[in-house]
């Protein structure tokens, strides 16, 4: 605070304290400490408050005119979820007209609903008691403490005589602390818990799978890596505290699936999942996303063209069509040739005349006696064609040989729906992408959902080119990273086939948690310091050092085969073509032969 401002914060404290209570000087101080821009005042619908407390008739109207702020008046019969509406610079002052407090369980419970996602805020309880008690206190604050109100005082009916208030600390065990209020003095009312949590036992629960949470033992002690693994440990260190496990897993390095854990959060079992999982719309109940993923389908790369098949992708149909133009263009100008020279030429040379074809196919040719020039520049330019496109067959098909071509990519859903592969899903997860995409219930014979999570993973992680998977980039980043180990890859994830982008991933839990604020500051620096990326990257070599993965070779071994004669498929196809239309010209040449001799020998015998 700056010179100027602490001038007027003493002028504005000896002002009051002329005229007003104890308890509208703290708030007026607790404002200097952290400003705030509404006060909501709840007390009991039959409660009354003492004239010797405050006038119950102007305490409204004296709270605005000495701190200046809007007050809101609510009692146990009605709560409103003020987040929505107005900020969260709240201060809260509640009425209790006496020590039981069952009987102000009600209007307790509307503070908290009134409070919703702003239970960190400042509360103050008058409490009309004239002497404090200590299980009445640790009532209180317990209470608070399991509705997640951290930053509660309490007033006494004796204050403006003792300058006594109390407040509570759950760290690392809940205590109550006595503080006497003065004008002048320097004490903080209060102070930020949330920086550190003194050596407090968080309760938890652990989910999810690699390369997420990576659990193994190490030099015989059990240590988390992964994402989530190096975020727990950081927490921890950072604000002082340690996870425990209420709810114990069966092994110690095996843990339930991320969307299961968040039912022990929901019921209070544990304060937070340390597992990211999808959010609800709202995204109530789950902290600030410390992962942003991609949902996709991770497809096997497309598969060699079959080896018959060679022989016709070779020739484009365009390049194919351009080389036969270009041969009936030669053949008509060598037969148009031979012809001005003289030379005798039948009439089917002009389409395609055999000395050109033997030419092209890099077979030898007879050469017409005495031959101009011209003509011998043809037969030259033919012998040049044959070798171009000789060479040029025969180093794409040595290409081909070597390195074959793939399929053709699917282009759509509906292409990978035609083509019958089966898509692996986990159960939840296919309800999920059922309940959020609807129009993917047409595709419903496409999934092969698997209901057992462990069989999930285990088909996930076998590379079975058989099957596509449902994969997030998180679990792609290994994949990729081990996928270069292999001599060739096998699946690729396709960003075309993504059913959601950048999906916000953020712990589970309770929505009016206090741990909220320290884990959106903790995760924001995290991403501005690039750790979270880098223990994405780290995952790989991190399950490598847990003997998750090996360093293998699971892709099939390309070996030297010698051709075989279902190589030569479309070759023998042509061959038969080629001999049944040759049979039928020979048949029918002899039919029509023996009909002139039959059509001769009458007219002879005629």
């Amino acid at each position: 605070m700056d010179c100027p401002a602490l001038i007027l914060g003493c002028l504005w404290l000896i002002c009051l304290g002329a005229n007003a209570s104890k308890v509208v000087q703290l708030l007026d101080r607790m404002r200097q400490e952290s400003h705030f821009e509404y006060l909501l005042l709840m007390k009991n619908r039959n409660a009354t408050v003492p004239e010797q407390a405050w006038n119950g008739s102007s305490l409204a109207m004296e709270l605005m005119e000495e701190l200046k702020v809007p007050v809101l008046q609510l009692d146990e019969n009605v709560s409103y979820f003020l987040h929505n509406s107005i900020s969260n610079r709240l201060v809260s002052v509640v009425y209790l007209s006496n020590g039981r407090l069952e009987e102000h369980d009600g209007l307790l419970k509307a503070l908290v609903a009134n409070l919703r996602h702003m239970t960190t805020s400042r509360v103050v309880f008058l409490m009309e008691v004239e002497v404090a008690s200590e299980g009445l206190l640790l009532g209180l604050f317990s209470h608070c403490w399991k509705m997640k109100m951290l930053n509660v005082l309490v007033f006494f009916a004796d204050h403006e005589r003792t300058h006594t208030f109390y407040r509570y600390s759950p760290f690392p065990n809940l205590h109550i602390e006595e503080s006497l209020y003065e004008p002048n003095s320097t004490l903080e009312i209060f102070p930020n818990r949330l920086q550190n949590f003194l050596g407090y036992r968080m309760p938890m629960i652990i989910g999810g799978t690699s390369p997420r949470m990576i659990a193994y033992y190490k030099r015989g002690k059990l240590v988390y890596e992964g994402t989530v693994g190096h975020f727990m440990d950081v927490f921890q260190r950072k604000y002082n505290f340690s996870f425990v496990q209420p709810l114990r897993p069966t092994s110690p390095t095996v843990f339930a699936p991320s969307m299961q854990t968040v039912a022990a959060v929901r019921n209070n079992s544990v304060e937070m999942s340390m597992s990211l999982t999808f959010p609800t719309i709202p995204p109530f109940g789950f902290t600030y996303p410390y992962e942003q993923m991609n949902w996709c389908l991770m497809l096997p790369v497309e598969a060699d063209v079959p080896t018959p098949e060679y022989y016709t992708r070779v020739f484009d149909l365009q390049a194919f069509l351009v080389a036969l133009s270009t041969l009936v263009v030669i053949s008509s100008l060598l037969a148009m040739t031979l012809w001005l020279h003289g030379y005798q030429v039948a009439p089917y040379d002009f389409l395609l005349h055999e000395s050109c074809l033997r030419g092209v196919l890099g077979q030898s040719f007879v050469e017409v006696l005495r031959a101009p020039t011209l003509v011998r520049g043809i037969y030259l330019e033919i012998c040049v064609l044959g070798i171009l496109i000789t060479a040029w067959y025969n180093s794409y098909f040595s290409a081909y040989v070597t390195a074959a071509p793939k399929q053709l990519p699917y282009r759509s859903y509906d292409d990978l729906f035609a083509s019958r592969m089966k898509v692996v899903a986990w159960t939840p997860e296919y309800a999920e992408l059922i309940g959020r995409l609807a129009e993917f219930r047409r595709y419903d014979s496409m999934f092969m959902v698997v209901p057992d999570f462990s069989r999930y993973i285990s088909l996930r992680d076998s590379f079975n080119t058989k099957y596509g998977y449902m994969m997030h980039t998180t679990k792609w980043m290994v994949v990729t990273e081990q996928q270069k180990v292999f001599s060739k890859p096998l699946f690729r994830m396709r960003e075309d086939f993504c059913f959601f982008n950048n999906i916000p991933f953020g712990f589970p839990i309770h929505e009016n948690s206090v741990f909220i604020e320290p884990i959106l500051t903790l995760i924001m620096e995290l991403a501005e310091t690039g750790l979270s990326l880098h223990w994405m990257q780290s995952a790989f070599s991190e399950l490598i050092d847990a003997g998750e993965l090996h360093f293998l070779d699971l892709s099939p071994l390309r070996e030297f085969r010698a051709m075989q004669l279902m190589d030569l498929q479309y070759v023998w196809y042509g061959f038969a073509f080629m001999s049944a239309l040759s049979s039928i010209v020979w048949l029918l040449e002899v039919v029509v032969v023996r009909h002139r001799r039959h059509t001769q020998s009458r007219r002879l015998a005629k």
